[in-house]
């Protein structure tokens, strides 16, 4: 049985089915007004039947016209169509735009309105920051677009006008997806359930691309961010983008009217993560995630359990999905550096042998290191924050910390595998040597940072830092050591330990405040700060900070850093206690930060998850063991090729107080404390 058999007719049940000519108004011609139940009169020549048949237009539009939408007849497209030029009414044919094709122009109108908004703002940048004023004032009058304009300033006029997000940055290092135009409401985002706020994850993609992303280069940003555009799981997931929300939520600076509580967020996209991940899964976005989460709960003072996560990346380094593609091997060369690089950070700040990850050093300058490098970084705190931007030099930075973890690894096992040859005095200047030329050795770009007149940047601040802190590290259990002769380590371990606290003070927090940088740093912090406090107490002549100095400086910038980073308080109390050890008397607690109710004190808990241990000091006793007994004697044999020379005085420059003179001190002090006279 046909379709046209059984379709019902529009008229009188009396009319019949069998008759396809009159099975519908729309096929006889029959009037569509006429009531139901009235039947046509029914004309008896077959030629009465055919004239009355409408004859269909030999080619149909999907989009007819006002008048044969109106009448419910097909329409050829043409204007006029072909209908409405032989009707005797005198309506005008008239087409609407399909809603598609509308929608489309809209957003044409949209993007073209974004790029024209993007070169009037570098135009008015060019002209705030007095940059060829006259030269652009006179092509202004002279008529030129500002397209030609920007090109002329040597910057692209139509960079990135990717998303219809209101309130992104023209400045982010990162374009999300265009959902409207994907045709993906923002309530049907596969990536999170947090939130559908798509301003809310721009803001979160930028903070994290400004100030994690450089520093701890996880993965391949431009494949990530691809990916997030096409919905493709190939370079991004769930997990990830959960992770990375989660770990700038702490980066968020809290202002007045904020619409949404980001500390909430923060724990959603933490929680998210922790349920959906696997530890079975083999591709490279969980591993990415895994490592992401490692930094989260380092900067949430959960040190135990970020070390879980960071362990379980590592492992699942050697069983992943890896993929014949042109692009995977960039993406995992990127996630294999980053996690071996946060091993290696995290074994140096607690004091433990990080796990030896193969082919994961790379010294050589791939083919768009300078593209990378070229890319530019924003200096990005806020939403609608006008920030600055200057060449990120990103490759270089990730390629030369390469070196220096590889250097780093060696000097870690050194000094803390249970197993192995002792350690010798030709090992620690074998050491110290390799770390003097890295230094030497280091690109001009990032290395001579009080010559450049470009902004020093804040990663490349912390790789000079994290530098200071490995030669400190390294150096500072032989001034402990009983009949060590050399006095010039003594003025070495200074020199570092001041030029690091110096990069934090004049450069990091005058540039950008500790309330961004990273939490791996704060231990830096919290080792410089404490060297100096027990064996410099009194500093030397020439500005450089004595012991309260130090002190004061290291609680001050942790107070900074726990805007955001819980793991801060418990850090700050830790330095508070090495204060009270080497007798430092000033008003600490108007530097202290109080713990978050309910505890109202820090706790021996909160010490060993911040850093797996009860304190952040280098375990020197241990260190002493695997000392051999011939490093004072051998040092004076073999330290002269570095410089190591015993001056013929005897007397060091920098004095470092005895174990009885420092007991000595403290003893005066909490005399003159108690003295009321």
């Amino acid at each position: 049985m046909s379709f046209r058999k059984i379709r019902p007719s529009f008229g009188d049940s009396s009319v019949s089915t069998s008759n396809p000519s009159q099975s519908t108004s729309e096929s006889t011609g029959s009037d569509p007004r006429r009531v139901r139940g009235e039947i046509e009169p029914v004309e008896s020549s077959n030629s009465s039947l055919s004239s009355k048949r409408r004859r269909v237009p030999e080619s149909v539009t999907r989009n007819a016209c006002l008048n044969c939408k109106k009448a419910r007849a097909k329409c050829d497209g043409k204007k006029p169509c072909k209908r409405c030029a032989t009707r005797v009414e005198t309506s005008e044919c008239i087409y609407e735009i399909h809603i598609k094709h509308a929608k489309e122009e809209l957003v044409k109108q949209i993007k073209d309105l974004r790029a024209k908004d993007h070169m009037t703002e570098q135009i008015l940048h060019a002209l705030s920051t007095d940059e060829q004023v006259p030269e652009i004032l006179e092509r202004l009058k002279n008529g030129e677009t500002y397209e030609s304009i920007v090109e002329w300033l040597g910057r692209a006029p139509m960079d990135d006008f990717e998303t219809l997000s209101p309130r992104l940055s023209q400045h982010s290092t990162f374009e999300p997806s265009d959902h409207e135009m994907a045709g993906v409401s923002a309530t049907n985002l596969k990536w999170t359930a947090v939130t559908s706020n798509t301003a809310v994850l721009d803001h979160l993609f930028q903070l994290y691309f400004a100030w994690i992303h450089p520093v701890h280069t996880l993965f391949s940003e431009g494949h990530f961010v691809d990916s997030y555009k096409r919905q493709s799981e190939e370079y991004c997931s769930s997990n990830l983008v959960n992770a990375i929300c989660a770990m700038a939520c702490y980066l968020h600076s809290t202002a007045e009217g904020d619409d949404f509580d980001f500390d909430q967020f923060g724990t959603e996209f933490s929680d998210a993560v922790r349920s959906d991940i696997d530890a079975d899964d083999k591709s490279i976005t969980t591993i990415q995630a895994f490592a992401v989460m490692f930094l989260v709960d380092c900067a949430r003072g959960n040190g135990l359990r970020a070390s879980s996560y960071l362990r379980v990346a590592t492992s699942s380094l050697s069983t992943v999905d890896y993929h014949q593609n042109e692009w995977f091997a960039e993406v995992w060369k990127n996630t294999v550096r980053g996690v071996r690089n946060l091993n290696v950070e995290w074994a140096q700040m607690t004091f433990q042998v990080p796990p030896t990850i193969s082919a994961a050093v790379y010294y050589d300058v791939e083919e768009n290191d300078e593209e990378i490098d070229a890319a530019k970084w924003y200096f990005y705190r806020y939403v609608n924050d006008q920030c600055p931007a200057w060449p990120g030099l990103l490759a270089t930075t990730n390629r030369e910390k390469s070196k220096l973890t590889a250097i780093i690894q060696d000097v870690v096992t050194l000094m803390y595998a249970h197993c192995g040859p002792q350690v010798s005095a030709h090992r620690l200047l074998q050491q110290y040597g390799r770390l003097v030329a890295w230094r030497e050795e280091l690109p001009s770009a990032i290395g001579n940072i009080e010559n450049n007149n470009s902004q020093a940047l804040p990663h490349v601040l912390s790789l000079l830092i994290l530098y200071s802190n490995t030669v400190v590290h390294l150096l500072r259990p032989l001034l402990d050591l009983e009949g060590f002769p050399s006095p010039l380590v003594e003025e070495i371990i200074w020199n570092h330990a001041q030029q690091g606290l110096f990069l934090l003070d004049e450069h990091y927090r005058t540039q950008y405040t500790c309330r961004y940088q990273p939490v791996l740093q704060m231990f830096s912090l919290l080792h410089l700060s404490d060297l100096v406090a027990r064996f410099f107490p009194g500093g030397v002549e020439g500005g450089s900070k004595d012991g309260p100095d130090a002190i004061q400086f290291g609680i001050e910038a942790l107070i900074q850093s726990r805007a955001g980073f819980p793991v801060a308080g418990p850090l700050q109390e830790m330095l508070r206690r090495t204060a009270q050890e080497c007798s430092i008397r000033f008003p600490l607690n108007e530097f202290m930060a109080i713990p978050i109710p309910p505890k109202g004190v820090y706790r021996i808990d909160d010490l060993i998850d911040a850093c797996t241990r009860t304190s952040y000091i280098q375990p020197i006793n241990e260190i002493h063991l695997r000392y051999l007994p011939s490093i004072p004697a051998d040092w004076i044999s073999e330290g002269a090729a570095l410089g190591f020379l015993v001056p013929a005085s005897g007397v060091s420059r920098l004095r470092i107080p005895s174990a009885e003179e420092r007991g000595a001190q403290s003893l005066m002090q909490i005399r003159n404390l108690l003295n009321t006279n």
